[in-house]
C-alpha cells in the first residue's frame, strides 16, 4: 500500500523542516511549501491525503488557502496550526472546513495523533 501523502505549508523553516522529520519517519510521503502560492503549484502536480497549514502565511493566508482549494476539491483535508489562537480564528477555520485546529507551540506526539485522527475520521 503506497504511503499517505502529507502536505506541510509552513512558512517557518524549522518547524517545517521538524515536522517533515516527524512524519516521514512515521511513514508518510511529505512535502513542504513555504507560502499558500508554493502550495498550490504542487497541489497542481499532485493530491495530497491531508494539508497541514499554518494560518499565517506570505501572501495568501492558510484560510485563504483552505477556502480556495476546497472549492474544487470539498473533500479535501485540512488541519491548520497558528502561534495566533482565538476563538474567532478557530471558527473562522473550522467554517472553511478545516478538519482541526491547533496551536503552537506544536508537541510531536499530538500532531501525529491530530493527523491519524484527521486521515482516519475527517469527513467534512
Amino acid at each position: 500500500m503506497p504511503a499517505e501523502r502529507l502536505l506541510i505549508v509552513e512558512d517557518e523553516d524549522t518547524l517545517c523542516n521538524s515536522l517533515q522529520r516527524v512524519f516521514m519517519r512515521e511513514g508518510y510521503e511529505v512535502d513542504i511549501a513555504g507560502s499558500a502560492e508554493d502550495a498550490f503549484k504542487l497541489l497542481e502536480k499532485g493530491t495530497y491525503h491531508l494539508i497541514i497549514t499554518d494560518i499565517i502565511l506570505p501572501g495568501i493566508s492558510g484560510i485563504e488557502l483552505l477556502a480556495k482549494y476546497r472549492k474544487t476539491n470539498p473533500s479535501q483535508k485540512v488541519i491548520i496550526i497558528t502561534a495566533y489562537a482565538s476563538l474567532e480564528t478557530a471558527v473562522e477555520a473550522m467554517k472553511a472546513g478545516a478538519c482541526d485546529f491547533i496551536a503552537k507551540p506544536l508537541m510531536h506526539d499530538e500532531m501525529k495523533r491530530v493527523v491519524r485522527t484527521a486521515l482516519d475520521s475527517c469527513n467534512r
